[in-house]
């Protein structure tokens, strides 16, 4: 009886110390349950939270587009009155970032019954004691995706900040600490309302305003793009093990039976793991797509803003904006791509595992598993868009175009 109890301890410890699959969703549900947004459903939920987080959801969501709304207004009128071109052309930039936040979350929110079914089907398949752990070598791939995950919500938490508080800091420091110059009320975004917004309380309540949408907005873009980065990464931990699984398999040396079961169970696998990809992509097409149009303009305009002088603190903000996008870009990208270098090498482990002294019928079957894995997973944006390292460099010359096309308008 003791010894019974002694091994339900030792399974239960060793469960404590494995990698559950919410390790690789953390950051992703922390930046969700800021704009009170859950991506998909949750075990243990209770109700009051779901009610708290569904009415600070709608708070958010009003108040951002509310603030979209003022700076929409604002480039309208400058750009009708011929004044103020630059500053429109910087809020343009402001602007494609909120539209794109938006819509992710809207798209995604609207994905949640599928997304579950996603994160169900992953912890199926994942393991869940130590020992099971051990062979996909999933502290690598938590340590890996967490790297890049925090330089990646580091950097864009620098950049909207910096633009948030930029002008109560200026005020702070030169005006109300050195005494140097009047300030004057300024906020983080370009927009127009109908009231005198910089007299009296309602100037404080416009900055708070666009700070608090400023952080909604980039929650909804990174919990999107991490969530999207966690679950390929997941993914393609499971094509990894797959491929060393099918390589350490050695045909021919029992029945055939054996070698049948051991096929059977590979391509049901496999098969699982390619569905998971085509949802993954059914769910974040449209965010996918949005991300890589939206950065073709914002580097477009930013390096325009840039070209055409800038006082020193707003080159360092733009600077700041530029290399964000890029980030986006090359985090999204790179996932892509070791999804479909992991799922390629599904076809070359069948081709390397020892199948010489195997059935003939076994060797024939091994030529369809080759031939489907000749079709790699691949992330999609939508119809329109195979994601790979390749497409950043076609993103790039896009924007060089974009960019061309708007100096000439300018300089003419």
């Amino acid at each position: 009886m003791s010894a019974q109890k002694d091994t339900q301890s030792a399974k239960e410890q060793e469960k404590l110390k494995a990698i559950p699959l919410q390790s690789f969703l953390k950051y992703a549900n922390a930046f969700y349950l800021s704009i009170g947004m859950l991506a998909y459903d949750h075990k243990y939920s209770q109700k009051w939270k779901e009610v708290l987080l569904h009415w600070t959801f709608i708070a958010q969501m009003v108040n951002l587009n509310t603030v979209l709304v003022s700076e929409l207004i604002y480039v309208f009128l400058a750009i009708g009155k011929g004044s103020n071109f630059l500053e429109a052309t910087m809020n343009l930039s402001f602007i494609g970032f909120v539209i794109v936040g938006d819509l992710k979350i809207w798209y995604i929110s609207r994905q949640r019954q599928r997304l579950t079914q996603v994160v169900s089907r992953l912890e199926e398949l994942h393991p869940e004691g130590l020992a099971q752990q051990e062979p996909y070598n999933i502290g690598y791939h938590l340590s890996g995706y967490s790297r890049y995950s925090k330089f990646y919500f580091g950097m864009h938490m620098v950049l909207i900040w910096t633009y948030n508080l930029y002008w109560a800091v200026y005020y702070l420091v030169c005006d109300f600490w050195l005494g140097m110059r009047q300030f004057e009320r300024m906020l983080p975004y370009y927009c127009w309302v109908p009231w005198d917004w910089s007299t009296g309380y309602s100037y404080y309540f416009m900055y708070i305003s666009q700070n608090i949408a400023g952080q909604a907005c980039l929650s909804g873009q990174l919990a999107a793009d991490m969530l999207m980065c966690a679950l390929v990464t997941l993914v393609v931990m499971h094509f990894i093990r797959l491929s060393a699984h099918i390589e350490g398999h050695v045909a021919g040396i029992g029945p055939f039976q054996r070698d049948l079961e051991f096929l059977q169970a590979t391509v049901a696998y496999h098969q699982s793991l390619i569905h998971l990809c085509q949802d993954i992509n059914e769910i974040f097409g449209v965010s996918l797509l949005s991300n890589f149009v939206s950065s073709s303009f914002t580097i477009c305009f930013v390096g325009f803003q840039m070209t055409i002088g800038s006082k020193i603190d707003n080159l360092v903000m733009l600077v700041l904006f530029l290399f964000c996008a890029m980030v986006q870009v090359f985090m999204i990208a790179t996932h892509a791509q070791r999804l479909v270098d992991a799922s390629e090498q599904i076809g070359k482990a069948v081709y390397n595992h020892d199948w010489f002294r195997a059935d003939l019928r076994y060797r024939k079957m091994l030529i369809l598993i080759i031939k489907r894995a000749q079709q790699p997973s691949r992330l999609k944006a939508t119809m329109f868009l195979n994601i790979s390292l390749v497409t950043v460099s076609d993103l790039l010359q896009l924007s060089y175009k974009f960019f061309a096309l708007l100096r000439t308008m300018y300089v003419n």
